[in-house]
């Protein structure tokens, strides 16, 4: 081979390895960005400017623009250097309304049970049969890969069909049977001390968390807990219950956001419980406190109760925000800002539990 041929041959290979490590590097990239990469995604959950946040405290309507990236969501006891203790408590802790219904203004949802499913599209998203077991309610077409956009106008067995958001909590289990769940009644109220008229709407795919998975003694305040029937004594694990008053499982979510995250990639830090009637300087933004009754067919003795997610201790439940916008919007310019009782829960033998005295 001649000097002429080498150098072009050289030139040739120079060109070639060129060429692919600018795919290599471009192949880099669209890795960054995949669902897979949890920090990196989580970072672009925030918004750029904080225009979002200081509208929503105007009285505009929180609209699903914003969007968070669906790498965050990876789960674990350890994320990104907190655990998820450490996140829980700086969430603090939420106020009960305490006493009969119909003492503040309330909208109820009622929730048949759905499908039950090693998913999480929360914790687990994209990743089928990675979760401990769930019990769904609400749109009938969550999965592991749901986002609150696909689940809008989906069916839903919820009593409002403008209520496609998605609930779940772990199985319970007796005697290591799993227990069908016999609905969940969905209360959303002003939290107590919470002024209804700085109310805003939950965003479209914000994503909340009540409660700790990872707990394995009894949990730090109210955030989940189980009671018999209308008894407004939270117990950390479930207290044997009779037939006329069966036992739930009580979430109450956080109720103050930070205006700017759907999600983050711990699954906490974006919302927090609001104190004495105010919410935290960086989670200023007022939001409805939802707090989910989960109703079990489960009464008298012989009962040996555990969770999917382990034991008792380890009460806790997700929900995704898929309410249709203008639904949601009317029920809480109706009933909550104007503080009207707009619907009773339909337990009237036990006349709502953790409402009554």
């Amino acid at each position: 081979m001649d000097e002429r041929n080498a150098s072009t041959h050289l030139i040739g290979a120079l060109g070639l390895l060129s060429v692919l490590a600018a795919l290599t590097l471009f192949g880099a990239f669209a890795w960054a960005g995949s669902p897979e990469d949890g920090a990196a995604r989580a970072e672009g959950a925030s918004i750029a400017t904080g225009s979002m946040a200081s509208g929503a405290m105007a009285g505009s309507h929180v609209s699903g623009s914003m969007t968070a990236g669906p790498g965050h969501r990876h789960g674990g006891a350890t994320t990104g250097g907190v655990t998820t203790a450490e996140a829980i408590a700086a969430q603090g802790v939420p106020a009960r309304h305490i006493g009969p219904q119909g003492r503040v203004g309330q909208f109820v949802v009622a929730c048949r049970y759905s499908h039950s499913a090693t998913d999480d599209p929360i914790v687990h998203f994209g990743h089928p049969g990675r979760s401990h077991r769930h019990d769904f309610y609400g749109s009938t077409a969550t999965d592991a890969s749901s986002t609150a956009e696909q689940l809008l106008d989906t069916p839903t067995t919820c009593d409002k069909s403008v209520d496609t958001a998605a609930y779940w909590q772990p199985t319970l289990f007796d005697n290591g049977v799993a227990v069908e769940p016999s609905e969940v009644q969905a209360y959303y109220r002003a939290a107590p001390g919470v002024d209804p008229a700085d109310l805003q709407p939950f965003p479209l795919g914000l994503e909340l968390l009540a409660g700790d998975p990872t707990a394995t003694t009894a949990q730090t305040g109210e955030a989940a807990g189980w009671v018999c029937g209308s008894s407004t004594t939270l117990s950390a694990s479930p207290p044997e219950c009779s037939g006329r008053a069966p036992l739930h499982m009580l979430l109450t979510f956080p109720d103050c956001w930070d205006g700017e995250r759907l999600a983050t990639e711990d699954h906490r830090s974006h919302a927090a419980y609001s104190a004495d009637g105010s919410c935290p300087d960086d989670h200023p933004v007022h939001l409805p406190q939802l707090t989910v009754s989960v109703r079990f067919p489960i009464g008298g003795p012989g009962h040996q109760l555990t969770l999917a997610s382990g034991n008792t201790f380890s009460a806790h439940g997700d929900f995704l925000n898929a309410w249709e916008p203008a639904g949601l919007q009317r029920e809480i310019d109706h009933c909550l800002k104007r503080d009207v009782v707009c619907d009773l829960g339909s337990n009237r033998q036990e006349e709502g539990p953790f409402f009554h005295q």
